[in-house]
């Protein structure tokens, strides 16, 4: 069962919004020929609510060197490219048993979804794991409400020597537990992926300037509580700001040689 990701684009990345997941819409977005899957009615309102009461009990923090700024309750490979990849690793367990915590209380977002994988894809999904370390760690509670610049998140040129850098291609999956409901919070998902020559577009630790886009087929969604919307982060992207609270469970997620998909943050 082999993904193939050299397949050509066709017009559906322009006008398929809503694929619900399963092995072909998964080949599909992995191999950039359609912008996004949604998986409608995830979670209940009730668990989203519940889940959202928990982590707001705990301790958000703000994300370093990230303009404008953005919360979250967990670690993430980004912040630790210049500290070392030990010390992400001595941070997981405590990152984990935080996340325990909340998602005891109601259900984990993640093991829902890498169990829908396996059933609706035949695909085996699993947290990331880095020999001589241990197992990554994988789901962040974010609250993005400034929103963020234009961006790409692809591990392979972000952390080279990692496992994670195996990926032949990069996804994110966001709940949304919270939103605004008044339309603002978008995200902009961009037909145009990262090349070399676009670091002279590059603004700081992660932004890029709007000039790289330029002319490129975009498509949006706004955030629905309960749902889940998968996406190529190899694609430029960006989330508008949110006129009132908007909070997401989210992680990485990569396709290895091996076929297996494995999650991180």
């Amino acid at each position: 069962m082999i993904i193939d990701l050299k397949t050509k684009k066709s017009a559906s990345w322009e006008t398929e919004h809503s694929l619900p997941l399963n092995l072909a819409s998964l080949r599909m977005l992995l191999s950039n020929k359609i912008p996004l899957i949604q998986i409608k009615n995830f979670a209940s309102a009730q668990e989203c609510e519940q889940l959202a009461s928990e982590a707001n009990a705990a301790r958000f923090n703000a994300y370093q060197n990230v303009i404008p700024k953005i919360e979250r309750i967990g670690i993430t490979v980004f912040e630790y490219n210049n500290i070392g990849k030990q010390f992400y690793f001595e941070a997981v367990e405590n990152a984990r048993k935080e996340q325990a915590l909340i998602t005891s209380v109601t259900f984990n977002p993640l093991q829902r979804l890498m169990d829908m994988i396996q059933s609706r894809a035949g695909l085996i999904a699993r947290t990331a794991f880095e020999p001589s370390y241990g197992s990554y760690h994988a789901g962040l509670i974010r609250k993005i409400e400034n929103g963020t610049q234009l961006h790409v998140d692809y591990a392979p040129t972000e952390q080279p020597g990692w496992e994670v850098s195996q990926i032949t291609s990069q996804l994110a999956w966001n709940l949304y537990l919270q939103t605004p409901g008044n339309g603002s919070g978008k995200t902009y998902v961009y037909d145009r992926q990262c090349q070399p020559q676009d670091q002279e577009y590059k603004l700081d630790s992660y932004g890029y300037s709007e000039e790289v886009i330029e002319d490129a087929v975009s498509t949006h969604f706004e955030p629905v509580v309960g749902d889940v919307f998968i996406f190529n982060t190899q694609n430029y992207h960006l989330v508008e700001p949110s006129q009132g609270h908007r909070m997401t469970f989210t992680s990485a997620m990569g396709l290895l040689p091996s076929q297996e998909v494995i999650f991180w943050s």
